[in-house]
C-alpha cells in the first residue's frame, strides 16, 4: 500500500487528511518491519516541522530519535549533516566513506544498545541535506539498520539516494495538504487564547491558503492594523481584511536578497502583473530564468490562466517592497509584451500598476476598469480609478460605479450621494438610468423604501427629455427604456412590502411580457428573482429556489452594479430551505466567484443562517445556538444582504430551546430592535421565531402570534408564509383543528411540506380519540411514510413520533408484525443528532413493543433451539420465570408459540 493509500485509510474516519491523521498514518508506516522510510512533503512553511514532532509523539517510548540537521550552505560539503552527530571522527576519516560508514554504525549500534529501541533518523529540510550523508543514510535503511522520517520541500527536491528509495519502494512519500478550515481556525485561536468568528476563520483561512507560515503571519497583521478585535469574548474582523503586504514582508525580502538580479526582477514582473499569460512571459522573460523560479517554487503557473508568485501573502510583499521607479520600469517593459500581456484575469492588476505609476488612462477604459473593479469586489481600486476620470459625460455614468463602491465599504450615505446627482445629459437614456437600479439598494440600506416612488415619478418626468441610447445597453426605445426602469423600481418596492399582487401584476405586464425580451439582461434577472419571491410566498417553494439558481449561474454582461448574486442568494436560499433541499445547501459557497474575499465575508454569515434554520427544524438547538452566537456578532459589523433581525431572531429561538432564558430575553430585544432590517419574507420569518422563542419563554404568549400572522397571510393570499408559521406553531404545540395546515402542507412543494401533509393526513385517519379504523389502515401508513420523510430531513424526534404512532395504529389494527417493524425503524432514529425522545404517548407506545433486556436473552436462546429447562439453567432462573418471559415477548411480538417466534423476529 502507498503512503497516499495509506494515508487516505487513516484518516477517512476523520473526514479528510487532518494533519493527526497524517502524524497517525506516518507512525503505523513506520512501525512497520523490514527497510522503511517516510518522507513528508509540503511547500515552505506549511508545518512540516510541526508534522515531524507529532509523529515523533506517536511513536514515542517506541523509536530513539535520531536527528540530522541540514542546512543551504551545508549541501556541498560531504557528510556535513553526519558530522555533528559522529564528533570523534578526524579529518582524514571525512575523506574515506567507508571510514564515515564504520562511524556511523557504531553510533547507532551505541544508540541501540542504550535504548533497547530501533533508532529513527530524522531529517528536517531533506532538500538540504548533502549527498554524502544522504547516501550512507539510505544504505543504512536497505540494510534495516535505522528507519528514515525525512520532511522537504516539493520543488527544490530531495538528494537522488533518497529518492531512489521511494522509486525501490522502500520509503512512502506523503504529500501535506493545506491546513483545513477547522485546523487553521484551532492554530488561530491557539494563538489569541480565545475563539475566533466563523467568518474571520473563512477569510483568514482563503488568504493563507492553508499555509500555517503565511497563517501567523497574517494574523500578526490583522492584530497589529486593529483589524481583529475581541468583542464579548470573541474575535471578529471590524472590517473587510486586506493584507497589506506586511505579513511576509522579512521573510520574503530574505528570500528575494538569495535569487539573481534577473530572478528578482522577474518575479516582481510577475508580482505586478499577475496572471502573467504564459505567452508574454516567454516574451518578457528568459527560458533558464523561468525554469529556475518555477524549480524553486517562487512561481507557479495554471493552466488556461498563466504564471503567478507561489501564494497571494508573498505576491502582496513582493508589490510592497517593488519601489515607484522599479514598478514605472517593469510597468514599460511589460507593455512591450503588447496584446498578449492582457487578459480578463489580470486587468485589474494592470489598472493598479497602471494607478500607481501614475499613467494617464483613456476615461473610456478607466470607467470600464473601474466597474470591473466593482463587480470584483475591489471596491477601493474602483473608487481610485473613478477618481481619475475627468471627462463630465463619463463622470456621470460612473456615478453608479461610485455608489456601488461606497455601499460594498459599508457607507450607505456616501452612496446616495453619488447617484443623487442628475445626468450631464439628460436627453440620453444610459445616462438618465446610470445608477437607478443601485440607488433602489441604497434606500433599502438606509431604510428608505418609500423614497423609491418618488424615484420612479422623476424617471418618469425624465422620460419626456429622452431622445437617443445606446440600445446595446438600454434595449430598444430610448423613453420605453426609462418607463419601463420605472414600472421595474415599483415592482421591486413592492416585493419589499409582500404586495405580491402588485409584483405579479407587473409581471404580467412587464417581466412575461413581449417587452420583456427586449430588456438589458439586468432587468430580465430581476423580474426572475421578482417570480421566486412571487413564487415563494405562493408555497410553492422549489420553483422559487429554481428561479433564483438561474439567477445565481447566470453571467450577466453588465448589471448596472446592482448587487445581484447577493440578491440572488437570499432568495436561493429561502426557496431551498423551505423546500427541504438541506444538503445542498453548503454547495452555494463553493459556487461563487473565486479569488475574491466577498464572497467569504458576505455569502458566509448568509449560509449559517440557512444552516441554523435548519438545525433549529432538526431539533438541533444546541448547535445552531453556537453558530448564531457567532453569526449575529459578525452581522452587526457587517451586513451587507441585511441578514441582522433574521439572525437575532433565530438567536433568541435557539437559546429558549436549550432552556437559556437570559440570554433568550437579551436576544428577543435586539431581535425586536432590528425588526425592520431584510427583505419582506426574511422579516416575516424573524417574526415568526420571535414569536416561537416568546412561547418557550412564556408559555401561552407565542402561539396566538403565530396565528395571527398565519391568519394575516391567508387574508393576504400568502399562503407559503401562512404554511411556515403554522408548521412553527404545530412544532410549539399547537393544533390543526380546522385542517387548513393539513391543506396547504398538501398543496406546497418540496419533502419539508410533503413530510407534515402525510403527518397531517395520517392524524385525520386516525381520528380524534387515536383509534385508527383497522380496516383502512390509512393512519399506519400515512404515519410511516411520514417518518420516513421526516427521517431524510433529519428531523429524527419527529420521525420517531411518526413510527411510534404508526406502530400504535398497527398494533390497534391487530397487526402485531407491522407494528414491530414500525417500532424498529423508530429504533433507527436513536443516537444521533438532533435524536431524542419523541413524546410521552409515543414513547409509551414504543416501550409496550419492546422486548425487556431479559425477555431478549431468553427469546435468543429459544431462537437457538434451547429448551425452557436449559434456558433457565443457562440464566440461572426458574422455569417458571423463562416461561413468563417467552409468554409476555409472545404478546410484543403478536404470535403465540415458539414455532412462531423465529419468522416474527427474523424475517
Amino acid at each position: 500500500m502507498t503512503g497516499q493509500a495509506e494515508l487516505r485509510r487513516e484518516t477517512a474516519a476523520a473526514g479528510g487528511p487532518t494533519r493527526q491523521g497524517i502524524a497517525s498514518a506516518a507512525a503505523d508506516l513506520l512501525r512497520r518491519e523490514g527497510p522503511t522510510a517516510v518522507f513528508i512533503v509540503g511547500e515552505l512553511g506549511s508545518g512540516r516541522s510541526h508534522l515531524l514532532d507529532a509523529i515523533l509523539a506517536e511513536l514515542a517510548g517506541e523509536v530513539t530519535p535520531f536527528r540530522l540537521s541540514t542546512g543551504h550552505s551545508l549541501r556541498d560539503i560531504p557528510y556535513a549533516a553526519l558530522l555533528a552527530r559522529l564528533p570523534q571522527l578526524t579529518v582524514d576519516d571525512v575523506q574515506d566513506r567507508v571510514g564515515v560508514l564504520r562511524a556511523l554504525w557504531s553510533e547507532l549500534r551505541r544508540t541501540t544498545g542504550e535504548t533497547g529501541q530501533p533508532v529513527l533518523v530524522v531529517v528536517d529540510d531533506a532538500q538540504d541535506l548533502d549527498d554524502g550523508s544522504a547516501g550512507l543514510i539510505a544504505e543504512a535503511v536497505a540494510s534495516s539498520w535505522v528507519r528514515l522520517l525525512a520532511a522537504g520541500t516539493a520543488r527544490s527536491g530531495l538528494p537522488g539516494d533518497l529518492l531512489e528509495m521511494w522509486h525501490d519502494g522502500i520509503a512512502e512519500r506523503i504529500e501535506l495538504p493545506p491546513l483545513s478550515l477547522a485546523e487553521a481556525k484551532g492554530l488561530v485561536e491557539g494563538r489569541l487564547g480565545g475563539r475566533l468568528s466563523a467568518t474571520a476563520a473563512r477569510v483568514l483561512h482563503s488568504i493563507a491558503g492553508g499555509n500555517p507560515l503565511h497563517l501567523v503571519s497574517l494574523l500578526d497583521e490583522a492584530l497589529e492594523g486593529k483589524t481583529l478585535v475581541r468583542q464579548d469574548g470573541l474575535w471578529l474582523l471590524t472590517a473587510p481584511f486586506r493584507s497589506r503586504g506586511e505579513a511576509l514582508a522579512e521573510y520574503v525580502r530574505s528570500g528575494m536578497e538569495a535569487l539573481a538580479p534577473a530572478e528578482r526582477e522577474a518575479v516582481m514582473l510577475v508580482a505586478l502583473t499577475e496572471p502573467l499569460p504564459r505567452a508574454a512571459a516567454r516574451a518578457l522573460i528568459m527560458r533558464d530564468v523561468l525554469d529556475r523560479l518555477l524549480e524553486l517554487g517562487w512561481l507557479t503557473e495554471t493552466a488556461g490562466d498563466g504564471l503567478r508568485v507561489r501564494s497571494r501573502l508573498e505576491g502582496d510583499a513582493v508589490r510592497r517592497m517593488t519601489t515607484a521607479t522599479r514598478r514605472l520600469h517593469l510597468y514599460r517593459r511589460a507593455e512591450a509584451a503588447g496584446d498578449d500581456l492582457r487578459q480578463p484575469a489580470n486587468e485589474l492588476r494592470l489598472l493598479e500598476l497602471a494607478l500607481g505609476t501614475g499613467t494617464v488612462l483613456p476615461a473610456a477604459e478607466l470607467l470600464a476598469r473601474a466597474s470591473t473593479a466593482v463587480r470584483r469586489f475591489d471596491s477601493e481600486l474602483g473608487l481610485r480609478a473613478a477618481a481619475m476620470i475627468d471627462g463630465d459625460a463619463e463622470r456621470s455614468l460612473v456615478r453608479g460605479v461610485v455608489a456601488r463602491a461606497h455601499l460594498n465599504l459599508g457607507s450607505p450615505e456616501a452612496a446616495l450621494a453619488a447617484v443623487a446627482r442628475g445626468p450631464a445629459d439628460p436627453s440620453d437614456a444610459a445616462d438618465v438610468l446610470a445608477g437607478s437600479l443601485v440607488k433602489f439598494m441604497v434606500r433599502l440600506a438606509l431604510g428608505d423604501l418609500e423614497r423609491v416612488e418618488e424615484d420612479a415619478v422623476a424617471l418618469e418626468k425624465a422620460a419626456a427629455n429622452v431622445s437617443h441610447g445606446d440600445a446595446r445597453v438600454i434595449g430598444p426605445g430610448a423613453k420605453e427604456a426609462v418607463l419601463r426602469r420605472a414600472r421595474l423600481l415599483r415592482a421591486l418596492a413592492s416585493a419589499e412590502r409582500a404586495d405580491f399582487g402588485a409584483v405579479a401584476a407587473a409581471l404580467e405586464e412587464d417581466g412575461r411580457s413581449a417587452r420583456a425580451s427586449a430588456a438589458p439582461e439586468i432587468e430580465k434577472y430581476l423580474w426572475i428573482l421578482l417570480d421566486s419571491e412571487v413564487q415563494l410566498a405562493a408555497g410553492r417553494y422549489e420553483r422559487a429556489a429554481h428561479s433564483a439558481g438561474v439567477v445565481l449561474a447566470g453571467r450577466v454582461m453588465d448589471e448596472e452594479h446592482f448587487p445581484l448574486a447577493e440578491h440572488g442568494l437570499v432568495r436561493y436560499l429561502a426557496g431551498a430551505v423551505l423546500a427541504g433541499d438541506w444538503e445542498d445547501i453548503d454547495g452555494v459557497l463553493g459556487s461563487s466567484e473565486r479569488g475574491h474575499l466577498r464572497p467569504v465575508v458576505v455569502y458566509g454569515p448568509c449560509l449559517d443562517c440557512a444552516r441554523s434554520y435548519v438545525l433549529l427544524r432538526q431539533g438541533r438547538a444546541e448547535e445552531a445556538d453556537a453558530v448564531l452566537a457567532d453569526v449575529v456578532q459578525n452581522l452587526e459589523l457587517l451586513d451587507p444582504l441585511r441578514l441582522r433581525g433574521l439572525a437575532w431572531s433565530f438567536a433568541a429561538w435557539s437559546a429558549a430551546a436549550i432552556a437559556h432564558p437570559d440570554v433568550a430575553r437579551a436576544r428577543l430585544a435586539r431581535a425586536e430592535q432590528t425588526a425592520g432590517v431584510g427583505s419582506a419574507a426574511m422579516r416575516h420569518l424573524a417574526a415568526m421565531h420571535r414569536a416561537g422563542a416568546l412561547e418557550m419563554l412564556d408559555a401561552g404568549a407565542g402561539l396566538p402570534l403565530l396565528a395571527a400572522m398565519a391568519e394575516e397571510d391567508h387574508a393576504a393570499s400568502r399562503p407559503g408564509w401562512e404554511l411556515v408559521a403554522r408548521i412553527i406553531g404545530f412544532e410549539l404545540g399547537a393544533s390543526d383543528d380546522d385542517g387548513r395546515g393539513a391543506g396547504l402542507a398538501a398543496e406546497a412543494e418540496g419533502s419539508w411540506a410533503s413530510a407534515w401533509a402525510a403527518w397531517a393526513s395520517a392524524q385525520t385517519a386516525e381520528g380524534p380519540a387515536g383509534a385508527a379504523n383497522p380496516g383502512s389502515g390509512g393512519a399506519a401508513e400515512g404515519y410511516l411514510a411520514a417518518g420516513e420523510l421526516f427521517r431524510s430531513l433529519g428531523m429524527l424526534r419527529r420521525a420517531r413520533a411518526a413510527f411510534a404512532r404508526a406502530a400504535a395504529c398497527s398494533d390497534s389494527a391487530g397487526d402485531r408484525a407491522a407494528a414491530r417493524r414500525a417500532a424498529a425503524a423508530a429504533g433507527t432514529c436513536e443516537g444521533l443528532p438532533g435524536s431524542g425522545e419523541a413524546g410521552e404517548r409515543e414513547e409509551a407506545v414504543l416501550a409496550s413493543l419492546r422486548l425487556s433486556r431479559r425477555e431478549q436473552d431468553v427469546v435468543d436462546l429459544a431462537l437457538d433451539g434451547l429448551s425452557d429447562r436449559q434456558i433457565a439453567d443457562r440464566l440461572h432462573l426458574s422455569v417458571r420465570t423463562v416461561e413468563g418471559h417467552l409468554h409476555r415477548s409472545y404478546a410484543k411480538l403478536g404470535i403465540r408459540s415458539r414455532e412462531e417466534l423465529r419468522a416474527a423476529v427474523l424475517g
